[in-house]
């Protein structure tokens, strides 16, 4: 078992987190760095004096709509500065943020919403280009917010509309509020485990200050650092670790709605960005870009990269941010378990995933649980800043706790004699596509459920760049409608998934097979990884 002890560096700005909870690490800026630029979006630009004074207005029109501690507000708007405000503001007044993924249809925001017990939705009316409110009332969420009207049965207020021409949707004179505890909630975050649904995550104040600070002390930031993020902050990449990472540190948040190539880099340029925060599929965007070279990115410095060791070379031989970290971690983790020093040797930073960081502990185990020695694969397991469990019936954490406190990651690895963290393999069953996980039996069931499909087997296999494609292999039903044949069933059911999940769960592609085609195994199951190797064959 290892637990992180790096001594404090004469290149940290403060001595630890500059408050307990996010609203004080707020309030420490607005008071230190008035001036200072705080978030750079598509909205504009704002200082930590004007995020605080917004934040604190937004939250008395909250608390005055019956919002408080306690509360979960969600929060389903693209990057920008219209997304940090409503989150400070949610915190501020006590309540929880529950992060919503901009690209899910109408089933998936109805068991999101539903399941976490909204009492809001601070939304637009369009959110990159699609018709939100049409979503959320397929979802049963669209009913508007309405000052001093009486909240539902379920206790919910409605959709609060922010266009991105107005500061703030409600405002009213900023009050003192009861403020959070550490152990509150802070956000609710829903991660694809596996189950076919997204399993919420809550991650609470105390938590994700301390991580936040830790991951940025290993890429010694300091204050007036800038930091470029693409990454939607519905995900723990962004707002479980960019942004706590970003308060604890005192730099300003250069946020896009999306990786854009061209535009990117011009972002990156004219803001002057030095932290580069950007997992493979984001670097190879930008390195391929019509005019990559023609821009001076050379203000970058740091950062947080993964996953393979071409991804992080990339970033820093073609990207030029020469002290990029390598890392590890997982949204029940806080962000990031280990990180490398932005001052390791290259080598270290691309082989490796860093040591893990002095807010947990990291131990490998056999199946049963057991430490094992250093230099030895088996599960990689955490304790500290991670969650004590999932939210919800108690059947969601099954299998993924041991007694000790100790999270269960499902993922592969050993530690070196340095205890640096290799990452050999990903959890059981799960993909990660683009950086993101997805649970095969979500996709399996939305294939399933087409009239024209009898089976349908969703695996991973190996894209041409060495990252992961989602690939289906469907058995069609005998009595299949001429529309649905082995020719056109790919198409129909590639609409079919389009027309039911985000974008991102639409497989790479869709193979037909017949029933004695799928490979079995002893007991005469299907065997996925005879699968997996058949279907990654037929792509050569």
């Amino acid at each position: 078992m290892i637990t992180g002890t790096r001594p404090a560096r004469a290149t940290d700005p403060i001595p630890g987190p500059p408050g307990p909870t996010v609203p004080a690490v707020l309030d420490d800026l607005v008071a230190r760095r008035p001036h200072a630029e705080a978030v750079v979006g598509p909205e504009g630009r704002i200082t930590w004096a004007e995020l605080g004074d917004r934040a604190a207005r937004f939250a008395a029109a909250l608390a005055d709509a019956g919002i408080g501690r306690g509360d979960r507000v969600a929060v389903l708007l693209p990057n920008g500065v219209r997304w940090i405000v409503a989150a400070s503001a949610v915190l501020r007044v006590g309540a929880a943020v529950v992060p919503v993924n901009t690209w899910y249809r109408a089933a998936e925001l109805e068991h999101v919403l539903g399941s976490s017990g909204v009492r809001m939705v601070v939304t637009d009316t369009r959110v990159l280009g699609r018709d939100t409110l049409a979503e959320l009332d397929g979802a049963g969420f669209a009913r508007p917010f309405r000052p001093g009207a009486a909240p539902g049965a379920d206790g919910y207020l409605g959709a609060l509309l922010w266009p991105a021409t107005l500061d703030l949707p409600s405002a009213r004179a900023p009050r003192p509020l009861p403020a959070p505890d550490p152990g509150d909630l802070a956000l609710l975050l829903f991660t694809s485990g596996s189950t076919a649904r997204p399993k919420p995550v809550p991650l609470r104040h105390g938590k994700l200050v301390r991580n936040g600070y830790e991951i940025g002390r290993r890429q010694h930031l300091v204050p007036g650092d800038r930091l470029w993020i693409a990454a939607p902050f519905f995900f723990g990449y962004g707002c479980s670790n960019a942004l706590p990472v970003a308060l604890t540190h005192g730099v300003t948040l250069c946020l896009q709605e999306r990786v854009a190539g061209d535009e990117s880099l011009a972002f990156i340029a004219r803001e002057r960005c030095t932290v580069y925060y950007g997992l493979g599929a984001t670097t190879r965007n930008l390195v391929g870009a019509p005019s990559f070279g023609r821009h001076d990115i050379s203000t970058l410095r740091t950062g947080t990269t993964g996953f393979t060791p071409e991804d992080k070379r990339l970033v820093v031989e073609e990207l030029g941010v020469t002290e990029i970290c390598s890392m590890y971690g997982l949204t029940e983790a806080y962000g990031h378990s280990t990180v490398s020093d932005a001052h390791d040797d290259v080598e270290v930073r691309l082989q490796t995933s860093g040591t893990v960081v002095p807010t947990q502990e990291i131990r490998i185990t056999d199946p049963d649980g057991t430490p094992l020695p250093r230099g030895t694969t088996g599960e990689i397991e955490l304790r500290g800043c991670v969650i004590d469990g999932y939210l919800g019936p108690p059947e969601l954490d099954e299998g993924s706790f041991r007694t000790g406190g100790w999270l269960r990651t499902g993922d592969l690895g050993f530690l070196d004699d340095a205890e640096r963290l290799h990452v050999v393999g990903r959890r059981k069953e799960m993909l990660k596509v683009k950086g993101i996980n997805i649970a095969p039996l979500e996709i399996e069931e939305l294939l399933g459920g087409h009239p024209a499909v009898d089976q349908a087997y969703v695996v991973g296999v190996p894209g041409p760049e060495g990252d992961e494609q989602m690939v289906a292999a469907v058995v069609p039903r005998t009595d299949a409608t001429d529309d649905a044949t082995d020719e056109h069933l790919p198409a129909v059911l590639t609409d079919h998934v389009k027309a039911r999940a985000a974008g991102y769960k639409v497989p790479s592609r869709i193979v037909v097979l017949t029933q004695g085609q799928l490979p079995l195994t002893d007991t005469g199951k299907v065997s996925k990884r005879a699968l997996r190797d058949v279907l990654a064959g037929e792509q050569g």
